[in-house]
């Protein structure tokens, strides 16, 4: 893990409102006061809701905005390694084409669009 991606991830676990080094943000979302926007050169690329209560469960959102680079993939799989089980999910590529391994099952990456964990 990079040294940003831990900086990240610690601006979730410390609740800040705001954070941002180099390319990479958390934002409190102003609509969900609970939850937290992930930024990468702009794009949001994650929405995280943490688990508070028993009616309110854990979700991560992720959008690859497009982008198939490296730097996108290593940061939704740390966000992804948060929160969910690492064994069963994350992102890897394989002949230029990415893939999504959820739940211990793999699929094609739906690259623009928004997935669930």
């Amino acid at each position: 893990m990079r040294k940003i991606e831990r900086q990240m991830l610690q601006a979730i676990v410390d609740e800040r409102s705001y954070w941002s080094k180099d390319n990479t943000r958390v934002e409190r979302n102003e609509e969900h006061p609970l939850s937290y926007d992930v930024y990468l050169h702009g794009h949001k690329i994650a929405a995280y809701y943490p688990k508070y209560t028993e009616e309110l469960p854990c979700s991560l959102h992720i959008n690859n905005c497009g982008y198939e680079t490296n730097t996108t993939k290593s940061r939704l799989n740390v966000l992804i390694n948060f929160v969910c089980d690492a064994t069963k999910n994350g992102i890897f590529q394989h002949n230029w084409n990415w893939y999504l391994r959820r739940d211990g099952v793999t699929e094609d990456f739906p690259s623009n669009e928004w997935v669930a964990l």
